[in-house]
């Protein structure tokens, strides 16, 4: 018995491009937290003093987000 599989991103070049409204669902699902995470981080940073700290919630946060989107995409397509 063969199963098809719904293909959700599609590659292009070197990357992946959602091509299904579930791509695009998956993508939210990761990047919206993400963003939300950074953005409070910046917001306790500041709270607690270490305003020139900015910048390590986008380390912290956003690299292994990416790294985790790239590997669903590679998954689901």
């Amino acid at each position: 018995m063969i199963v098809e599989r719904e293909v959700y991103f599609e590659k292009v070049a070197w990357s992946y491009m959602p091509c299904h409204w579930k791509g695009f669902a998956v993508m939210g699902a990761i990047i919206l937290p993400t963003i939300g995470a950074i953005i409070l981080a910046q917001t306790l940073l500041n709270n607690f003093g270490y305003g020139n700290a900015e910048w390590l919630p986008f380390v912290m946060f956003l690299t292994p987000a990416l790294l985790r989107l790239l590997g669903v995409s590679k998954g689901d397509s």
